[in-house]
């Protein structure tokens, strides 16, 4: 009597632990559902193709939802400063920024690193290159060239090229015929190819540019010339706001380790990494982004005029 009596508790114990869980799924689904899911907002820095770069964020909200639970509002940043100006105002929690406007970022709003992209590792450069039929041989050569440069807050493709210069004893703008702002490393690569400029500054996952904006956007590598490489600049952080973190811990670590979750799913992991743009992601520190730092410094007293392509 004693072991049916025993055995029925088990099983209406299994049984009421199994409801439970059905329940909590069915809440969780409601959740979703009605809006109630625990809420994040993720800014993107602004790339080439404002709409293609809205549409894969919103599908890679999706994604991140369906793994995680938790509801994903992305914001695609209009510019460099209007995704800093965004968190800084507590409208974005979460953002992928670049190497540059993350430290450009600590000086509005106290940020924590979680992770960083990885491309090809987990840090890339900057080059400038030339056309290979220009005559252009070294930097000093620039002088009274018409330039390309990205976006006064990008590291690859103005900040650390412009440190170059000055360091090369060239003025930005005043030794230049022009110093164009095209918007996108694709522009910029454009620009070059088009002969809109004699020279441009863009990322390379490596320092010959084998493997560039340059080689990614169709150009071949014979056709131009590397005058400088940068040092390694660590990868884009993603961050969030230091009180939302303080504030909700456990949602930002569910975040945090539901996208590495993501990156290494054998099913989903393939279509996360190309939405994102990534071959992975890795943990990361602010203590990563020091040089980036000292570059800031360096450059604090340069005026970057120029003009829009």
């Amino acid at each position: 009597m004693k072991i049916r009596n025993v055995i029925f508790s088990v099983a209406v114990c299994c049984w009421s632990i199994g409801l439970l869980s059905m329940v909590s799924q069915a809440q969780a689904q409601t959740a979703r559902s009605t809006g109630l899911a625990p809420m994040i907002r993720l800014g993107f820095i602004p790339g080439d193709g404002k709409i293609e770069l809205q549409k894969s964020s919103d599908e890679l909200a999706k994604l991140i939802e369906s793994k995680t639970g938790i509801r994903v509002v992305p914001y695609v940043g209009s510019s460099y400063s209007d995704l800093i100006d965004k968190v800084a105002k507590r409208e974005v929690d979460f953002a992928f920024l670049s190497a540059l406007s993350y430290v450009e970022a600590e000086s509005k709003v106290d940020l924590k690193v979680l992770l960083k992209k990885v491309w090809d590792k987990g840090f890339y450069y900057s080059v400038l290159l030339v056309r290979a039929d220009s005559g252009i041989r070294k930097i000093s050569d620039l002088k009274g060239k018409r330039i390309g440069l990205v976006d006064q807050k990008s590291g690859s493709g103005a900040m650390y090229p412009i440190m170059a210069l000055s360091r090369a004893k060239l003025k930005v703008p005043t030794d230049f015929k022009a110093v164009i702002y095209t918007g996108s490393h694709n522009q910029s690569v454009h620009a070059l190819k088009t002969g809109a400029v004699d020279a441009i500054a863009i990322f390379s996952n490596d320092a010959k540019g084998k493997d560039s904006a340059w080689t990614q956007h169709g150009g071949l590598l014979k056709d131009v010339r590397v005058l400088w490489a940068s040092s390694a600049i660590p990868n884009d952080p993603l961050c969030v706001r230091s009180d939302f973190y303080e504030t909700q811990p456990k949602l930002t670590h569910d975040f945090m380790f539901g996208l590495i979750e993501l990156n290494d799913d054998a099913k989903v992991g393939e279509n996360f990494r190309r939405l994102l743009g990534v071959k992975s992601l890795m943990t990361a520190t602010s203590q990563q982004y020091e040089p980036v730092r000292e570059m800031q410094r360096e450059l604090k007293n340069i005026s970057l005029p120029g003009e829009d392509l």
